[in-house]
């Protein structure tokens, strides 16, 4: 299993367990950044993984609905920090990898995958 520091800007948010590899990287977060904390570093990155982890225990539990794409809608609020190539992992020889937003899920569970069109 490979491990990864996840980033964001020069935020830490967590150490990455890659448990599962397709096109995308699946696996484990240990959090090291509070996104419940109301003094979090970033108020946008902290409201979009706990949006992002809504999102996935609204989906597994209710599926396809009207409801939830409306909560898809609510992410255009955070399409900034989506968007921005400021997303990264740390292998474990420090090399600097870009990623596209993972995406955070209940549980501990993350996906990413690489950004291809911004490579270092």
């Amino acid at each position: 299993m490979k491990k990864f520091e996840l980033y964001f800007k020069e935020i830490h948010i967590g150490s990455l367990t890659e448990t599962n590899w397709d096109m995308r990287s699946a696996g484990n977060i240990i959090y090291h950044y509070d996104f419940y904390s109301e003094d979090a570093q970033n108020s946008l990155l902290a409201a979009l993984i706990r949006h992002s982890i809504k999102a996935d225990i609204y989906w597994e539990e209710f599926g396809e609905d009207e409801n939830y794409h409306k909560m898809c809608e609510e992410e255009n609020q955070f399409l900034e920090i989506i968007n921005t190539p400021d997303w990264y992992i740390v292998n474990e020889q420090h090399k600097k990898i870009k990623i596209l937003c993972p995406l955070f899920h209940d549980n501990n569970q993350i996906v990413w995958q690489e950004d291809y069109l911004n490579i270092l």
